[in-house]
């Protein structure tokens, strides 16, 4: 240890390049076993969230399924503004990154917003796509709810 400590601070002035090599030789014989476990557990997640979505929102909110990544863009009606759902949303405990903020043309992503699914577990994803349509519904009246819904709802 010593002597990699001597060649830490000669050899790089205390960046993480010691650190950097450790993880690199970890990850040589590992990564694709890694990489597949982790496409695993994201995909199952992903699949997680838009099943959510369909019993949440039904209809009224479009997914899209991304090749990779963590990120899932949905679409609800050209008459949301999503930007207006950010406090309503925060205050409820929920964040996302609305579409304008991640867009070329802000104004015509304005109905859209990109959600994570990499952190939250699969109960998580379920209990935050409720609430994020309990709050839609209360600030836009989407996702549209009947009679039933809205009485087994309230409290």
């Amino acid at each position: 240890m010593s002597r990699l400590v001597a060649m830490k601070r000669e050899a790089d002035s205390g960046t993480g390049a010691v650190e950097q090599m450790v993880v690199a030789e970890y990850f040589a014989p590992n990564f694709a076993r890694h990489v597949g476990e982790l496409t695993a557990v994201l995909r199952d997640k992903l699949d997680t969230m838009i099943d959510a979505l369909e019993k949440e929102f039904g209809t009224a909110v479009e997914p899209w399924r991304p090749d990779g990544g963590i990120f899932l863009w949905i679409k609800l009606p050209d008459a949301i503004d999503v930007r207006k759902l950010v406090q309503p949303a925060a205050a409820a405990g929920i964040v996302f990154n609305p579409g304008p903020e991640w867009a070329c043309r802000p104004e015509a992503a304005a109905s859209h917003m990109r959600l994570c699914f990499a952190l939250p577990s699969k109960d998580d994803i379920r209990q935050g796509i409720a609430a994020l349509a309990r709050v839609c519904f209360e600030e836009t009246g989407i996702p549209a709810q009947s009679a039933n819904i809205r009485r087994a709802a309230a409290p």
